[in-house]
């Protein structure tokens, strides 16, 4: 299983300013139908990987180094996220 690594600070800031925090974002991962797609970044390469905890979709942006997995930040997941990681659902359906 992939290990995760977050800045504890960092963690603190996004917990007060999204209502959650890096370690409860781990949870992401249990969502078997999780989505995982590029995010837009210049110095390295980072993913966003959509996913339900609760019954509600967020979205955090992780960068993969070596054997773990770097949480950069996590938040509500927008519009176009929902869309997406819904679209994927359909799919998987219709095979």
């Amino acid at each position: 299983m992939m290990e995760f690594e977050y800045d504890e600070e960092k963690s603190r800031r996004n917990k007060e300013k999204h209502g959650i925090g890096f370690a409860e974002t781990q949870r992401l991962r249990e969502d078997a139908e999780r989505v995982e797609i590029p995010a837009k970044a210049d110095d390295e390469n980072r993913s966003i990987v959509i996913a339900l905890i609760d019954r509600r979709h967020w979205s955090a942006v992780m960068t993969h180094r070596s054997d773990r997995t770097r949480i950069i930040s996590v938040r509500r997941s927008r519009r176009e996220e929902i869309h997406i990681y819904e679209s994927q659902d359909v799919r998987r359906e219709v095979r």
